[in-house]
């Protein structure tokens, strides 16, 4: 997401240098002034329209409210006859959706951020757990028969965020960094998934290993220190804690083909060859700034089936923006989304599809920088009002027509 970020940044770091030259050339009194008062008006001009055209709301037509509601609560049932998983991330145990969707609408789910290690620490004190936002998501779902997939145990990428930034300090001034970090890396994906076994039955063990910014691991604290074997220990220790979990590695891809992709697929074969107890490859589907194309989808797909691994689609969504030049855009979201689901629903490997929310309601692009001033997002199944969206009716037609 960085060079969406520069995007936007180096044409108002552009404007502002143009800026500060005329001021100089004014204080100066030299000729340029002129050519800097074009320049920078060009820029503002360009600004403003960038600006009008990515940042302000836009309404499209919902052309799907004037037709009758589809017979709804009817996407577990099939699912399940057809040994599927639809899934959903959960944010909170008392949002009001859980219960009205789940088990109805989805026999599995994700607690959203509060199966991830820094979300779990009481006051992100390493050791010091606090589970009780955790267990209530996942006790519901249990409760109703209902899949739980656990999100995440080791995940480098921001420090912070994604694991307690007091980690950084424990390795830094460790007498043997590679000990100490594998002592509390084994502490706590033990504490973790012996804590949910047998409630939590899959777990994404080590998310997001590729680099965001070039083809490479991800230069994170636990490449740096252990290499990438982190990843294999990582999983033999999550076999160990819990020998009946069915674990995944998982990753985002911009792409389902090139250089990246191929590191990834070295990276499976590498393990499989050194006998890491490696279930399955999750895929992250964030339909951020652009779609995937379907065609490369089916085939990586089919390259991680071929090497006997189970595969899911982890995290869908699909902002409706990328779709506003359609005649239709909530029409061509709801075809792309079904036509995603459906690769993976007629593959044998594939056994789950899950999206990243429950409504529209709750969508995490409603809250992230830049996408949360891009509105609308409006990226699942179901609108805020909970009534399904286009995608919803033939997505069951796949599932019941799954071998």
């Amino acid at each position: 997401m960085l060079k969406y970020f520069l995007y936007a940044a180096v044409p108002a770091v552009l404007a502002l240098a143009t800026f500060v030259w005329l001021i100089v050339a004014l204080v100066r009194q030299c000729k340029s002034w002129r050519i800097a008062v074009g320049v920078f008006g060009v820029e503002i001009l360009l600004l403003a329209i960038g600006y009008f055209v990515y940042f302000t709301p836009v309404e499209y037509p919902r052309t799907y409210l004037d037709e009758p509601a589809p017979e709804t609560g009817s996407l577990a049932e099939i699912a399940r006859e057809k040994s599927f998983y639809i899934g959903a991330a959960v944010n909170m145990a008392d949002n009001p959706a859980y219960r009205k969707l789940v088990p109805s609408e989805y026999n599995s789910i994700t607690p959203e951020n509060y199966t991830k290690w820094r979300q779990l620490l009481a006051n992100e004190a390493i050791g010091n757990y606090d589970f009780s936002k955790a267990d209530a998501i996942v006790d519901y779902a249990v409760e109703n028969g209902v899949r739980v997939r656990g999100h995440t145990l080791i995940w480098g990428k921001f420090s912070g965020r994604t694991y307690p930034k007091e980690l950084d300090n424990l390795i830094a001034e460790a007498a043997d960094p590679p000990a100490e970090l594998r002592r509390i890396m084994q502490e706590h994906i033990q504490t973790v998934m012996t804590h949910f076994k047998g409630r939590i039955t899959v777990w994404d063990v080590v998310n997001e290993p590729l680099s965001m910014d070039g083809v490479y691991l991800d230069e994170n604290i636990f490449l740096n220190t252990l290499g990438r074997s982190y990843i294999a220990e990582s999983f033999r220790m999550a076999r160990e804690a819990d020998p009946s979990a069915q674990l995944f590695i998982n990753e985002q891809f911009g792409n389902y083909a090139g250089e990246l992709v191929e590191l990834f697929f070295d990276l499976l074969e590498w393990l499989l060859e050194e006998n890491v107890p490696i279930d399955g490859v999750g895929i992250q589907a964030h339909n951020i700034f652009k779609t995937h194309n379907l065609d490369e989808f089916r085939q990586f797909v089919q390259r991680v089936a071929d090497l006997g691994l189970l595969v899911e689609v982890t995290e869908f969504d699909a902002r409706i923006r990328l779709f506003g030049e359609e005649p239709d855009p909530y029409q061509a979201q709801g075809d792309y989304m079904a036509e995603y689901a459906r690769i993976c629903i007629e593959n044998p490997a594939c056994i789950g599809f899950t999206v990243w929310g429950l409504s529209d309601a709750s969508t995490w692009f409603d809250w992230v920088t830049p996408v949360n001033r891009m509105l609308p997002n409006d990226p699942l199944l179901f609108n805020v009002n909970l009534r399904p969206k286009p995608a919803y009716t033939k997505i069951r037609e796949s599932l019941r027509n799954r071998p």
